[in-house]
């Protein structure tokens, strides 16, 4: 099952959202008034049972203090269980827990266990149930205090029968629960079709316009009556479908104006690397030709020195042999220069027509990176910092390696001017691992590293944390560009202040076509 299928199913509507929460509510309101309802029955059967043991205790309690005979007790007992046939058991006993008076005479003169007796305070009865498993039917315990001259001797317990109570009880939930359950379910069908002609209906037809729109249809005029809220809504979708074709428009400009910007940026940046390009190429060919100058400038010396030898007739072999090693020697060192020169040329020849031209060719990589690094040697003379290059020599890519130069000289750049601080040592290493289907190239430097709220940022345009020195804030979006967009790959950056920066960019592996 597709993942939207599955959050769908997942997911209730916003009919039954509002229906089910209305039914938890109701529901939730009905047993609120069955407990309290219960609880005010319960009070009012305790203050009945109260009401009439109160009658007996006061009627035995005189009979007791009038008399003190046991046996008149036991009569009122027999008259109560008489008159009353609810009665099941009185029970009059001390302090002490000794059974003084009970309507079951064997009981007389018992000891009851001290956890069975209960002594009232003054003008107090308690009322408590007897477990179900003391007896065959639902029964409570009325206890009333037995005074004498006004103090409290022992207690009058009365065995009370109260089924009747307890089926009024039930009755009552049942009506209630009843009543309260055909509420709630009529009030939630009423709900739910009030709420489909109200809201679903006109969501549903807002929801088939939004997709006729997408698809690039034309859209008949919204008009609902079912609230002026959904009025006002499809009010609003029809001011947003008439403008949407201005608002297309303007945002195609918009997107071709950035795209235009992009351009330029990118080539501003390409002219800039050219620029870096360019002083590197002065710098060394200045150095083999400056000692080819020189040397060609020793040997004219020699040369004149070994005619005016000759002109005054007094050369000798041994001058002769000189002259020739000299010349030898002489010839092999500016041989040996221009060559070096002739090679810088070519490679950084070739370095500008890559960074100038976007040309897809097959290079070996490792040979490739020395030359752009032979073009950053004058940056890098003036500070402490050294790049190890830990690439495979019979490394061949098929790419573009235009791009890859731009890459590597602003990853570089980047880490000169803002990972190290003046005359600070360090040490860049770009490693390059060749893998089944993609090229890993991992570069990193142990500056000073980043915050994690410039990480979050590193390739967003125009962001930068040395605007005031003149940085423009481009140079890693303008990587992240040519990583993801002109070689199809992917590039991460991982830093932690204080402890450098790794940035692990994957290229596709490629074969160049054979024609």
């Amino acid at each position: 099952m597709p993942i939207r299928d599955r959050n769908r199913n997942r997911n209730l509507s916003l009919q039954k959202r509002i229906v089910v929460l209305v039914t938890v509510v109701t529901v939730g309101m009905i047993s609120t008034m069955m407990i309290f309802d219960t609880m005010s029955m319960n009070q009012s059967i305790r203050e009945a049972y109260v009401s009439q043991i109160s009658g007996m205790t006061i009627a035995i309690n005189g009979r007791y203090e009038e008399s003190r005979n046991i046996t008149d007790v036991q009569q009122i007992f027999d008259y109560i269980q008489y008159k009353n046939n609810r009665v099941l058991e009185l029970k009059l006993y001390d302090k002490q827990g000794k059974v003084l008076a009970a309507s079951n005479r064997k009981e007389i003169g018992m000891i009851i266990p001290s956890s069975s007796v209960i002594i009232p305070t003054q003008d107090k009865t308690i009322v408590d149930r007897v477990p179900m498993a003391e007896s065959d039917k639902p029964i409570v315990r009325l206890t009333a205090p037995l005074q004498e001259d006004g103090i409290v001797v022992g207690a009058v317990e009365v065995i009370f029968d109260s089924s009747e109570e307890e089926l009024l009880l039930k009755q009552r939930t049942k009506l209630i629960l009843i009543v309260g359950l055909s509420i709630a379910v009529v009030l939630s069908t009423l709900l739910w079709l009030i709420l489909r002609v109200v809201v679903i209906r006109p969501l549903s037809r807002l929801r088939e316009a939004a997709v006729i729109v997408k698809q690039g249809g034309d859209l008949p005029k919204l008009q609902f009556k079912a609230s002026p809220e959904i009025a006002e809504v499809s009010e609003a979708f029809n001011d947003m479908v008439s403008n949407l074709e201005d608002r297309y428009q303007q945002l195609q400009q918009a997107l071709n104006t950035l795209q235009v910007t992009q351009d330029q940026l990118v080539q501003s940046e390409k002219m800039g690397a050219l620029g870096n390009l360019v002083a590197g190429v002065s710098h060394e060919i200045n150095t083999p030709i400056g000692i080819g100058v020189t040397a060609i400038s020793f040997l004219d010396q020699k040369t004149k020195e070994f005619q005016s030898l000759y002109e005054t007739g007094k050369m000798k072999k041994s001058d002769l042999e000189q002259f020739l090693t000299v010349t030898h020697e002489t010839n092999a060192m500016v041989q040996s220069n221009l060559e070096r020169a002739s090679s810088l040329v070519r490679s950084f020849k070739q370095i500008s027509v890559d960074q100038s031209v976007e040309i897809k060719r097959t290079f070996l990589f490792k040979e490739y990176i020395e030359g752009i690094m032979a073009s950053l040697k004058p940056a890098f003379k003036k500070t402490r910092l050294r790049i190890d290059v830990l690439c495979d020599d019979q490394l061949h890519v098929y790419s573009y390696p235009g791009a890859l130069s731009q890459i590597i000289t602003n990853l570089v750049m980047n880490s000169m001017n803002h990972a190290y601080s003046a005359d600070e040592e360090g040490t860049l290493i770009l490693r390059v691992v060749e893998q089944p289907d993609h090229i890993l190239i991992m570069y990193s430097d142990d500056g000073r590293g980043m915050t994690a709220d410039v990480l979050d940022h590193i390739f967003d345009p125009f962001f930068t944390t040395s605007r005031g020195q003149g940085g423009t804030g481009l140079g890693m979006n303008i990587v992240y560009n040519l990583v993801t967009q002109s070689l199809y790959g992917t590039i991460q950056c991982s830093s932690k202040l204080g402890q450098g920066s790794l940035f692990a960019i994957t290229i596709p592996k490629e074969e160049e076509a054979v024609l």
